[in-house]
């Protein structure tokens, strides 16, 4: 047994140590001439993984304080924290026993003590370590009795955020038509010409320079090939490249699109052993592991079940008074697929390039990892430096250009330096099939539309995954940092400021999972909540998503009823309890409302720890 004797600094206290120490089931009871101390410890349980960490204990005493572990609690180490004598590390070594193992730690001050329980996961050869980065909180204090942490969201977007978007060669310019005449030719001809040009040895065929002036398309420009880059001479109006959506007809302007699917779409064996993989994780134990080899791509695939639907409540969504229609959930509809590649094999653990973003649990027939492709995505292609407007005729024209630049089944792609005006839905929309996209240093301003469902998404993620915009920035718009239905992330939003909001920013509807919000400022409202009978039945909107560090006139983050968490973070706003309380939903996490943690932006903290500590995967 160890024990550890903190004495207070008080000038004015002769603080004395009377009495016998009596060590008995490895509980230490101290008998002091300060009987009536008091002492507060900030948890009462810590939940250590199996691989051995540390975590802190914040104690207050009013008098001198001691600790003790139990007996048999050796593996389980403290002391006294450098330049803070009222913090106590706590670690553990890595857990080699096979099961889950539990000791006590007993605070004592005078006659008082609290006792901190300790429980630590049982390690495997399959663990590997995947550090989790310095914070304020920490963040290992949101660990829960499961093993669920908050994920690691740093490898998403342009090659996994590990390298710079590059400046693509230059081989078509382009001078803007004299006389306002319509480019939509000429610029498409231009783009047919190099998807005939042979990939260089990086992947891309270059660059259609648009030189500066004003370019009226009247239809809609289509990229279906790999490694074109659609590149202006700046965003200004006056000296910059200006593409115009002249006319009418609601449509895409620019339009990347690749072809096929991901297959197979489901699995022919449930291969996950463990009853439960927690989030946060980056493998699963599985029945055939010498049916893999680092470097496969992967589906994690997990199902959906009637008993989890009906758990979540979501086969009971309410009628609408309006008596329009209600699609209650079917298991069918909600079977999630995560794209992934094994970084390495250990015994019967693969591991993955990015974590299990929800929760494989047996109650819902747990899940599967099988090897699978996805033939005709196109890649590593870009839109950058320009101006995008859309014609109008009024306030609420519905019959103009609506979104300026859409993916489809694209990656390793990006959407840097545009601004785009007067659309009637957003900048961009990445759609189904698209992975590893960063959207950066872009304007989405002042939509022209009715302002109502299905309008002003300035920047849409619609079941990508993997993608990041960063730095942007929005107006008039309402659903600005916004997903669609079953999108599984790991996806984020970064420092993102909205204007003149007229609606909510967050999940939109029907189970999105594994999105982070940083640093996201609008004077509108921020929602991650159960948005039931909304639309045809919008239900649980979002799982695992993270707010850090956000503002919003007013918040509201809400837990599902099973299988996941949401987390506010260091939220500044006002908080609301939703739009729906009967019943009540239950409460998300709340961490530091109202005030500043560290660090600043947790995607680029976890990028930057990422990078520091070798796992580089791009």
């Amino acid at each position: 047994m160890k024990k550890l004797i903190h004495t207070l600094a008080l000038q004015s206290i002769k603080v004395k140590l009377l009495g016998l120490l009596l060590f008995l089931a490895g509980n230490l009871q101290a008998c002091s001439d300060e009987g009536t101390a008091s002492i507060q410890v900030n948890a009462d349980v810590l939940y250590f993984n199996g691989t051995g960490e540390t975590q802190e204990l914040q104690i207050e005493s009013s008098g001198e304080w001691t600790v003790t572990v139990a007996k048999g609690g050796e593996w389980c180490h403290y002391k006294m924290k450098e330049n803070a004598p009222s913090v106590l590390s706590v670690s553990t070594d890595a857990n080699q026993t096979g099961k889950e193992r539990l000791t006590r730690l007993i605070i004592s001050s005078g006659s008082t003590e609290k006792r901190v329980e300790i429980y630590q996961r049982a390690a495997s050869s399959s663990t590997t370590t995947y550090p989790q980065v310095d914070s304020d909180l920490p963040l290992s204090s949101l660990t829960d009795e499961q093993g669920n942490i908050l994920p690691d969201f740093s490898n998403i977007g342009y090659m996994g955020s590990e390298q710079e978007i590059p400046d693509v060669k230059v081989v078509e310019t382009i001078e803007a038509p004299a006389n306002g005449a319509d480019a939509t030719r000429l610029i498409q001809n231009a783009i047919d010409k190099v998807a005939q040009i042979t990939s260089a040895t990086n992947g891309f065929k270059g660059a259609i320079l648009l030189k500066k002036g004003r370019y009226s398309i009247s239809g809609t420009l289509n990229i279906q090939s790999s490694g074109i880059v659609l590149r202006g001479e700046g965003e200004d109006s006056k000296t910059g490249t200006v593409l115009i959506a002249a006319g009418k007809g609601q449509r895409t302007l620019i339009k990347f699109e690749g072809t096929g699917s991901s297959s197979p779409s489901s699995p022919s064996l449930f291969n996950i052993k463990d009853d439960y993989v927690p989030v946060g994780q980056f493998w699963v134990r599985v029945l055939n592991p010498s049916s893999f080899q680092v470097g496969d791509e992967v589906t994690i695939y997990r199902p959906g079940t009637a008993q989890w639907i009906s758990d979540l409540k979501m086969n009971q969504i309410p009628e609408r008074t309006t008596g329009d229609p209600i699609v209650q959930w079917t298991p069918e509809s909600y079977n999630l697929s995560y794209e992934r590649t094994i970084t390495h094999i250990i015994d019967d653990a693969l591991h993955f390039d990015n974590p299990i973003m929800m929760a494989m649990e047996t109650p819902y027939n747990k899940g599967a990892v099988f090897k699978s492709s996805f033939k005709g995505r196109i890649n590593r292609c870009g839109v950058e430096n320009m101006l995008i407007e859309s014609e109008y005729t009024s306030d609420t024209d519905e019959d103009h250009g609506w979104v300026a630049i859409e993916f489809n089944k694209m990656e390793q792609s990006w959407v840097r330096n545009i601004t785009s005006r007067y659309f009637g839905n957003g900048l961009v929309s990445l759609n189904s099939g698209t992975r590893y996209v960063t959207v950066k240093d872009c304007k989405c301003l002042d939509a022209k539309s009715i302002i109502t469902g299905g309008r002003r998404y300035s920047y849409n993620m619609n079941q990508a995954q993997q993608c990041l915009v960063i730095d942007c920035e929005a107006t008039e718009g309402r659903h600005d940092c916004v997903t669609g239905s079953k999108g599984v992330g790991p996806n984020a939003f970064v420092r993102v400021n909205i204007r003149n909001a007229h609606g909510d920013t967050g999940p939109h509807q029907r189970w999105n999972v594994g999105t982070l919000y940083d640093n996201i400022n609008s004077d509108g409202p921020i929602n991650i909540q159960d948005r039931s009978n909304w639309g045809t039945g919008h239900g649980w909107a979002g799982a695992n998503q993270v707010l850090w560090n956000c503002t919003a006139k007013e918040v509201c983050v809400q837990n599902p009823w099973v299988s996941a968490k949401n987390y506010s973070i260091g939220t500044k706003g006002t908080k609301h309890a939703g739009d729906f309380k009967n019943p009540v939903r239950p409460d998300g996490v709340w961490v530091r409302a109202n005030a500043t943690v560290s660090p600043a932006s947790l995607f680029e903290a976890q990028l930057e720890l990422r990078k520091r500590t070798g796992r580089l995967y791009h």
